[in-house]
């Protein structure tokens, strides 16, 4: 038995047969999400295409009547998942120019092989993070192997600190009123006054 994410919320259970027939009424695509039973996670439906693929003369199989056994229940949607009209608008990393002092180093250093750690952590630390501002909300993630993440609904941003230094570089803050500490920061930035203005008019949106 499949599970379909439909318009945000879960639904189904579905046969093969099922499947098959929203398929060729295009009613699903290869985007849409899946799950059946001993998936650990939602999956997109292009993992079984060939299976919803019949050939265009095959007859499609009647559906058939819901089973009376009590069906497997699929697991919740992740908090962090975008709902169906969330809308990526800006993502972006730190600037290398945020590092200026370890890529100094690291160059210089490179020739004795000292420097190597230096660029490495440089190259590494701005890879494996990133920073999003979609029509929902605020986030930063960071991390390869073991990511981490942090959040804030745009309608509960309360108070945007923007700061950069003389050469355009800085951070963002993004708080609750009942935090004096940011819950969600950008940080090694260029243009960071941009971003703010963004989230701004998001609110502003928000609150007509």
């Amino acid at each position: 038995m499949y599970y379909l994410l439909l318009e945000g919320s879960s639904a189904g259970p579905y046969t093969l047969a099922q499947l098959i027939e929203l398929w060729q009424t295009r009613r699903i695509d290869a985007l849409t999400l899946y799950w059946e039973e001993g998936n650990a996670d939602w999956l997109p439906l292009h993992n079984i295409a060939p299976l919803l693929q019949v050939p265009e003369r095959a007859a499609v199989p009647p559906l058939p009547t819901a089973a009376a056994a009590p069906a497997p229940v699929p697991p919740a949607l992740p908090s962090s998942a975008p709902a169906p009209d969330e809308q990526v608008l800006w993502t972006g990393r730190p600037t290398l120019w945020f590092w200026t002092g370890e890529l100094f180093w690291g160059v210089l250093l490179s020739v004795v092989l000292i420097g190597i750690p230096f660029l490495i952590h440089v190259f590494w630390s701005r890879n494996t993070t990133r920073f999003q501002v979609t029509n929902r909300r605020v986030s930063v993630q960071q991390g390869l192997f073991s990511r981490s993440s942090r959040e804030l609904r745009i309608a509960d941003i309360r108070s945007i600190a923007a700061r950069s230094n003389i050469f355009g570089i800085g951070d963002i803050e993004f708080s609750t009123a009942a935090r004096a500490d940011a819950e969600v920061i950008f940080w090694g930035l260029r243009r960071v006054e941009h971003i703010r203005d963004l989230v701004k008019q998001l609110q502003n949106g928000q609150g007509s």
